[in-house]
């Protein structure tokens, strides 16, 4: 049964009597209309699309159809159920300086104190909303908390292994290098680190040797393989893989097993960012970025070193470094993913990216019940259940940039 644990247990928060957590960055791509949300998908829902070319004709008394063949075609959302379930019991909690709290009499020592109830259900929620974001976008294997059965996913593996997509990488020399060693601390040898900083993000690919990330245990360490890294520079040739990117609200330290002979690491930072943008730009579809509802999705990290080259280029430019930068280029929004795939821009319109849900508001829906008038436990339970799944409709629409 879930208890609590306490680093200590001291009355030094006494005169505090609240409740503190580290921050977490917002979940908000259905907010942001990032995405087509299609409500009520018990079972698969079907995506219908009809389509047809248009020829001009020479002019004829009699009718004379084109020739043409209206195609329609079909694609799917296959809603992948799962839910999130917790029992909690409270009575080491009023061992605490909380004991101030709770009313007279010994079965007060299993009520649970109303704020830090409210406190973690909130905490809980907003997790929840965070973990599904991951899932939509990232899949279930890059997604840490979803370990459920059923296959999922997510819309960027998705796009990046379709068919028809315009797709491009970073393998030029001005966003990729090569590695040739990656030791058991996570230290990485290249030719030279002069266009890299502290703070940037890379992506490891082709890795050859046995490099496994264990920052999460070392059971079912993932390889290094395929994941993203903020780094230290630590000389002309070397920078540390410092945390992993898929970490980002929880600020684990990256720790590794094995070691790498050969990689190749791909980066989008402040030196190069003003060229990949400007290459993206132009192999943009015209027809789709000048839709509305066209938007350029890229990674914080590229955000900030698209802000930091446009403070870097305004020359004789009062409070270039001060003010806050505007996140688009050429008049084409750039929306700021929080929890994102490293290294990896997507041109898409909304209207082209769908997230079926049984109900939108079942990812804001966390019942808690308190067991002991039903069942005598000292204890609280909390559970949500939501439905879900991602697709795209025109993969020919689509621009994937990725590492």
């Amino acid at each position: 049964m879930a208890q609590f644990t306490f680093t200590n247990n001291t009355y030094a928060g006494e005169a505090l009597a609240g409740f503190m957590a580290s921050t977490l960055l917002e979940a908000d791509s259905v907010k942001r209309g990032l995405l087509t949300v299609i409500n009520d998908v018990k079972s698969r829902k079907i995506i219908l699309d009809v389509d047809d070319d248009v020829k001009l004709q020479d002019p004829s008394g009699m009718f004379n159809d084109q020739g043409t063949t209206a195609s329609q075609t079909e694609s799917y959302l296959d809603p992948v159920i799962y839910e999130f379930m917790k029992q909690e019991q409270w009575d080491n909690l009023v061992q605490s300086w909380e004991a101030q709290r709770l009313s007279p009499g010994a079965f007060s020592d299993y009520e649970g104190v109303v704020d830090l109830s409210d406190f973690m259900v909130q905490r809980y929620l907003t997790k929840i909303q965070i973990a599904n974001e991951r899932l939509y976008w990232l899949g279930k294997g890059a997604t840490k908390e979803a370990t459920f059965t059923a296959p999922f996913t997510g819309l960027l593996p998705s796009i990046a292994a379709a068919s028809g997509v315009y797709k491009v990488g970073l393998g030029k020399p001005s966003t990729s290098m090569a590695a040739t060693a990656i030791d058991a601390s996570g230290v990485v040898t290249v030719s030279s680190t002069v266009t890299l900083a502290d703070g940037d993000v890379v992506t490891v690919t082709a890795v050859t040797g046995s490099s496994k990330d264990t920052t999460n245990g070392t059971t079912g360490a993932p390889n290094v393989q395929g994941q993203s890294y903020f780094i230290k520079v630590l000389s002309a040739t070397t920078f540390k893989l410092v945390r992993n990117f898929n970490e980002i609200n929880t600020r684990k330290p990256a720790t590794f097993t094995g070691t790498a002979t050969a990689a190749t690491v791909s980066y989008i930072n402040a030196s190069n960012v003003l060229t990949v943008l400007g290459e993206v730009y132009a192999q943009l579809d015209p027809a789709d970025r000048s839709q509305d509802d066209f938007n350029l999705q890229v990674p914080l990290h590229v955000g900030y070193a698209y802000a930091q080259a446009q403070a870097d280029k305004a020359v004789n430019v009062l409070n270039a470094f001060t003010d806050k930068k505007k996140m688009d280029y050429l008049g084409i929004p750039l929306q700021l993913m929080n929890h994102w795939q490293a290294n990896t821009i997507l041109g898409a319109r909304s209207s082209n990216l769908f997230l079926g849900v049984d109900l939108l508001g079942d990812a804001s829906e966390l019942s808690t019940v308190y067991m002991k008038p039903y069942t005598n436990d000292n204890v609280v339970r909390m559970k949500a259940r939501m439905k879900a799944a991602v697709n795209f409709k025109f993969a020919n629409e689509l621009f994937y940039l990725g590492a």
